[in-house]
C-alpha cells in the first residue's frame, strides 16, 4: 500500500513538473504567433467595426444634412406658403372690413329711410285721423245747420201756410164782399139803364 502511495506521489510531481516547467522557444515563438495572430484577427475586426462606425458615421452625416437641406426647404416653402396667407387672410380682412363698413354704412342709410318714412306715415296718419275728426266735427256742425234750418224752413212753410190761408180766407171774404158789391152795383146798372131807356 505505501509504495503505491509513494510512486503516485513521484508521478504526481513529474507531472506537475511537466506542466509548471518552462517552455521551449519554440513553444514561446507557437504562443506569441498564435497570439499575435489574435490579435491581429482582433484588430482587423476592430478595424472593420470602425470602417463600419465611420461609413454609418458618414451615411448618417449625409442623411442629416439631406434632412436639413429638405427641412430648409421646408421651412422656406412653409415660410412663404405662411406669408402667402397672411398676406391673403390680411387682403381679405381688409375687404371684409370695408365690405362691412359699407354694408353698415347701408344698413344705417336704410334704417334712416325706414325711421323717417315710419315718422312720415305716423303723421299722415295722425293728419288722416285729425282730418277725419275735424270732418266728422264740421260733418256733425253742418248736419246741425242743415236740421236747423229744415227746421226753419218748416217753421216758415208753416208760417207761410199760417199767412196764405189767411190770406186766402180774406181774399174770399174780399170776394164775397165784392161780389155782393158787385151784384148790387149791376142790379143798380141795370135799373140805370132800364131807366134811360125808358127816358129815351
Amino acid at each position: 500500500m505505501a509504495p503505491k502511495k509513494k510512486g503516485g506521489k513521484k508521478e504526481g510531481k513529474k507531472g506537475g513538473g511537466d506542466a509548471d516547467g518552462e517552455l521551449s522557444p519554440q513553444e514561446l515563438l507557437r504562443r506569441a504567433a498564435f497570439r499575435i495572430e489574435s490579435l491581429e484577427r482582433q484588430l482587423a475586426w476592430r478595424e472593420e467595426k470602425v470602417a463600419a462606425a465611420l461609413a454609418g458615421q458618414r451615411d448618417l452625416k449625409e442623411k442629416v444634412s439631406l434632412y436639413h437641406e429638405d427641412f430648409e426647404r421646408e421651412k422656406a416653402s412653409i415660410f412663404d406658403i405662411a406669408s402667402d396667407m397672411t398676406r391673403q387672410y390680411k387682403g381679405m380682412q381688409a375687404a371684409w372690413l370695408a365690405d362691412a363698413e359699407d354694408l353698415q354704412g347701408r344698413i344705417s342709410t336704410l334704417e334712416a329711410t325706414i325711421r323717417e318714412h315710419k315718422e312720415a306715415l305716423d303723421q299722415a296718419r295722425a293728419e288722416l285721423e285729425e282730418e277725419r275728426r275735424g270732418k266728422g266735427h264740421a260733418l256733425a256742425l253742418k248736419e246741425a245747420e242743415i236740421a236747423e234750418m229744415n227746421k226753419k224752413m218748416e217753421d216758415m212753410a208753416l208760417e207761410f201756410g199760417d199767412m196764405l190761408k189767411e190770406t186766402l180766407d180774406k181774399m174770399g171774404a174780399q170776394l164775397e164782399l165784392s161780389s155782393s158789391e158787385n151784384a148790387s152795383m149791376t142790379r143798380r146798372l141795370d135799373d140805370f139803364k132800364v131807366a134811360q131807356g125808358a127816358t129815351t
